[in-house]
């Protein structure tokens, strides 16, 4: 097998969503981009992990040198546990506030991994044999990064999530200055422009927003659901924002990611923001992650909404990127929503376009 040769499969999350974790070997290098964890009706599934050895580039799961986390959201990380039990030598990528977030996550099962994990910063680079990786900010929550890797003189980057637009807790991302010759796009919309299952990030927040301040005008309590802590830190801003008179109690998980992303000075608590030790008699907002109470008075919201980019903003992105090379990843099969136009569609009339697309599933090996 030629040293300069790069390969890549997808341990899960190819075209689904959940259990994000993709297999890079690169020379003698053997790379994992993020390990995390789905959920189908409530049972937890984590990356085939078995599949590396049923390929000829790996014999062992030691083989595997290195792990970048690109962020924090359990679907890229919650399986890092569960790998390192596999290949307790491997070390691992990750920002210090995605650090920060995911111990709050994960609790005990992040304290025993902490001597693999290593903290790095944006525009950082570090050199490994044959290759130099850097870490560029990629929007979507704080912490998240997208991984560059030089390789022989070809540039390999992996998105992660991101997003080209700000929200109220990171600015928009912020691609590398360099040519890009293959593309690791986590791409949710790239082949469904009609998928609304979320809707846009702007207009789902404002949905909830006018939700949460009608039932308060009209002096009913809300119980807000979240399904990602991170966004309920995310919702916290918002509310804190345009309804400054709400009080806002919080449960005790997202209460500890507040407390990290205050620890690394992004303030987040206001006066009228409070742990939730007990369902408020006054009107106001209770901010979970639990499943709302049988029976309850509250009004019920469901917090969910995406922080990812729509189909137009995702052509635009591989547009401005233009690799040679597209491979999209976490994004569901298109037959599930009859869609006749998608990214790949879009591209290949474009004259300026040089992309051919790869859209591979799990355990599905691809020389690059």
């Amino acid at each position: 097998m030629s040293n300069g040769k790069i390969f890549f499969m997808a341990v899960g999350g190819a075209q689904e969503v959940g259990a994000s974790c993709y297999f890079l070997k690169l020379g003698e290098n053997n790379l994992l981009l993020d390990c995390g964890c789905g959920s189908t009706r409530g049972i937890r599934f984590a990356p085939k992990f078995s599949a590396l050895l049923d390929t000829p580039y790996l014999q062992d799961f030691h083989q595997v040198s290195h792990v970048f986390l690109s962020h924090a959201h359990l679907d890229h990380s919650a399986a890092l546990p569960d790998f390192l039990e596999l290949n307790e030598r491997a070390a691992v990528y990750m920002t210090d506030l995605t650090r920060e977030i995911l111990s709050a996550q994960l609790e005990e099962r992040f304290d025993k991994i902490q001597c693999n994990i290593s903290s790095v910063a944006f525009l950082q680079k570090i050199p490994l044999p044959n290759m130099r990786i850097s870490f560029h900010q990629a929007g979507h929550i704080p912490g998240a990064m997208m991984t560059l890797i030089n390789f022989r003189g070809k540039n390999i980057l992996y998105t992660g999530d991101y997003s080209t637009f700000p929200t109220r807790l990171v600015d928009a991302a912020m691609l590398p200055d360099v040519k890009i010759d293959i593309l690791i796009l986590c791409g949710l919309h790239a082949r469904h422009p009609n998928y609304r299952r979320f809707g846009d990030s702007d207009s789902a927040l404002k949905k909830i927003l006018r939700r949460i301040r009608f039932a308060l005008n009209h002096g009913r309590g809300v119980y807000c659901q979240v399904t990602q802590i991170s966004k309920g830190v995310e919702l916290i801003t918002l509310i804190n924002e345009f309804l400054p008179q709400a009080e806002i109690f919080i449960d005790e998980r997202v209460m500890k990611i507040v407390r990290r992303f205050e620890n690394v000075h992004i303030p987040i608590m206001r006066e009228q923001n409070h742990p939730l030790q007990f369902f408020p008699r006054s009107p106001g907002v209770v901010l979970s992650t639990y499943p709302p109470p049988v029976h309850s008075s509250l009004e019920i919201v469901n917090g969910d909404f995406s922080l990812h980019d729509d189909f137009a903003a995702t052509v635009d992105f591989v547009r401005r990127v233009n690799p040679k090379i597209c491979v999209v990843v976490h994004s569901p099969p298109d037959k599930l929503f009859h869609a006749e136009t998608t990214l790949e569609q879009v591209l290949i009339n474009d004259p300026d376009s040089r992309t051919s697309f790869i859209f591979p599933n799990t355990g599905e090996p691809f020389e690059l």
